[in-house]
């Protein structure tokens, strides 16, 4: 049955200020002016590791206890996030179409679920305000990613995240087996004082992500028979 948006936000159903951050990895703290993911914010993500950062930046999350709902996200890695530590008995897929359907599976999701991740579809701006009040009155964080190959709608977010593929590390001379991959990734937006850009892998050689250290390339500590196929799974999610 669809959910209804409330026009009416009570006090008593506002997120307590101690409460206020989900976590994430250490790697990614700069990005978010919180060092985590502020409750009742809207996280948007887009670049070329769009879908990988997404799914990194709930890991934390998932780990300390969150469930993630992913509502409208055609092409969703669940191996990806398994790589990224996600359990995935703690990810609840929604499907969605069209803007309405979306909003309103979405607010329901936003019950009882504190992370989601989502693919906002065209239209989607019309429907932020209500989802934005559902959001800060549930304390939940909305992470949103564009379709594969495309932009995805504006819908006015709290922070942009960007990312930009440096290079990926294990290919030489047109053979060998991805092992990891550098990416740039800028934050900005209404709720980000100042830029900031930071390098990052993503993923690491253990398929999550970790701050890029000038002149140390990364070692892959994984069992010998890991195969080329499991690493490139990663790519899939971006």
């Amino acid at each position: 049955m669809a959910a209804s948006l409330p026009s009416v936000i009570r006090t008593s159903d506002l997120v307590p200020v101690r409460d206020r951050a989900i976590a994430v990895e250490p790697a990614l703290t700069p990005l978010f002016p919180d060092a985590g993911l502020r409750r009742g914010h809207v996280v948007s993500f887009a670049g070329v590791a769009a879908r990988s950062l997404a799914i990194a930046t709930a890991a934390r999350g998932v780990a300390d206890g969150a469930w993630l709902a992913v509502v409208g996200v055609d092409g969703f890695g669940v191996e990806a996030a398994i790589e990224h530590g996600i359990a995935p008995e703690r990810i609840v897929q929604i499907p969605a179409s069209g803007p309405v359907e979306w909003a309103e599976r979405l607010a329901a999701a936003a019950d009882g679920f504190e992370l989601l991740l989502t693919c906002p579809p065209r239209g989607a701006d019309r429907q932020m305000r209500k989802l934005r009040q559902r959001l800060q009155a549930r304390g939940g964080v909305l992470l949103a990613v564009p379709p594969v190959g495309e932009h995805a709608p504006s819908i006015g977010a709290d922070i942009d995240l960007s990312t930009d593929e440096v290079a990926w590390i294990g290919i030489e001379q047109g053979s060998g087996r991805l092992m990891a991959r550098r990416v740039t990734i800028g934050s900005a937006g209404r709720r980000v004082p100042r830029p900031v850009t930071i390098d990052c892998w993503l993923p690491g050689p253990d398929g999550r992500v970790d701050v890029v250290q000038t002149g140390v390339h990364p070692v892959d500590h994984r069992a010998d028979d890991v195969d080329r196929h499991d690493t490139v799974d990663l790519h899939r999610a971006s």
